[in-house]
């Protein structure tokens, strides 16, 4: 009985002995991983450094701008009107193409055609006339004296010749134009272009200068817009223009500023050349026009710009590779392009991705250098 107790109190001991190891090199451990949760000398510092690309301020030459509606139309659009009168035969259905000189429309040439053949008659009968009259005055010219005319007849005979040989020019005019007006029954394209209406149908009675077909040059386009006197006073012709069609733009060539302004509404009129497009004829536009003197200024890509509720930033990047939060004020406009008023010099490298999650300080490794970029 004894000896059994005391092995039941040893191995209880042996128990304890093992459990108090086992506490203390778990403590051990559990504070080993404190402190290195908690971090040593060699843990990083902040956060870790930014992607961004970036390109360099510039100075450009910049103007405010405002805008105005325009539209864009065919620098060739024509109402195709009848040279002669007759009956419409035919008519060029809308929307094909044609080229310069195509039919596209027809008129009943009857009419033409008798007017043309009496008008070839009538210059083969004074032509015999004044054939006639020709010889015979020769004939009694050549024979002199011995005809025995005088020179009162012979110079009535020269006149009587002389005046038939008019007669078959004026009669030969009158053939041409028949001939022409026989021609014109074929109405012809002026121009390349498509046909977008027809204003008469077949059967109906077209007079000289009633219009048949409506033509338009789908290849050459220009925007027509009407400005203030103000901002007109601002461009030039050959000057480059900004335009508008919804989120797609362009540049545009001003070919004209037409000096003539309305008298109620003092506007003028613009043209502007439009290179190839896929833009509609009829499409509204909007034109963007100086409103002042173009002037050098620094600018910066618009992507740069950082915007915020209190301010506008953009951020520059120094030789140590930290981005610099600088607050800035905007100016002029154009393109791709804005001008930027604050502490940014020209050449400097400026954010132009990745700039809306830095923070004032941060360094970043610049993954795409763009250079200057264009408009």
């Amino acid at each position: 009985m004894i000896n059994r107790k005391l092995i039941l109190s040893g191995s209880a001991a042996f128990v304890l002995v093992a459990a108090g190891t086992m506490a203390f090199v778990y403590g051990n451990n559990i504070g080993a991983t404190a402190d290195a949760s908690e971090g040593g000398s060699d843990a990083p510092q902040g956060p870790p450094p930014a992607a961004v690309a970036v390109a360099k301020a510039e100075i450009r030459a910049l103007a405010p701008r405002s805008e105005v509606p325009g539209s864009v139309v065919s620098m060739r659009d024509s109402l195709v009107a009848a040279a002669t009168s007759g009956k419409i035969e035919w008519v060029a259905d809308i929307g094909i193409e044609v080229e310069a000189g195509d039919v596209i429309a027809r008129i009943d040439a009857a009419d033409a055609e008798f007017t043309r053949d009496d008008s070839v008659a009538q210059v083969r009968r004074l032509k015999a006339r004044a054939d006639y009259l020709d010889s015979l005055y020769n004939r009694f010219l050549d024979l002199g004296e011995d005809a025995g005319e005088s020179q009162a007849t012979l110079d009535e005979m020269r006149s009587n010749r002389d005046e038939a040989v008019q007669a078959v020019r004026q009669a030969e005019v009158a053939m041409r134009r028949a001939q022409t007006n026989l021609d014109r029954t074929e109405v012809k394209a002026p121009f390349a272009g498509r046909i977008v209406s027809q204003e008469m149908q077949v059967g109906e009675f077209a007079n000289s200068g009633s219009g048949l077909v409506r033509l338009v040059d789908t290849s050459r386009y220009e925007v027509t817009a009407r400005a203030p006197a103000g901002l007109a006073r601002n461009v030039t012709t050959g000057e480059a223009i900004r335009v508008a069609n919804g989120l797609d733009t362009m540049d545009a060539v001003v070919r004209a500023v037409v000096p003539v302004g309305d008298d109620r509404s003092r506007m003028l009129e613009l043209r502007l050349e439009l290179p190839d497009t896929a833009w509609y004829i009829g499409s509204a536009v909007r034109v963007s026009l100086p409103t002042a003197q173009v002037r050098s200024v620094t600018a910066v890509p618009r992507d740069a710009l950082v915007l915020r509720a209190e301010r506008v930033s953009v951020y520059v990047i120094g030789e140590d590779n930290a981005a610099k939060r600088i607050d800035v004020e905007l100016g002029s406009a154009e393109g791709d392009f804005i001008e930027i008023i604050g502490d940014v010099e020209p050449g400097d490298s400026v954010v132009i991705r990745g700039g809306e999650r830095l923070r004032d300080g941060q360094s970043v490794t610049i993954s795409e250098l763009s250079g200057t970029a264009s408009v």
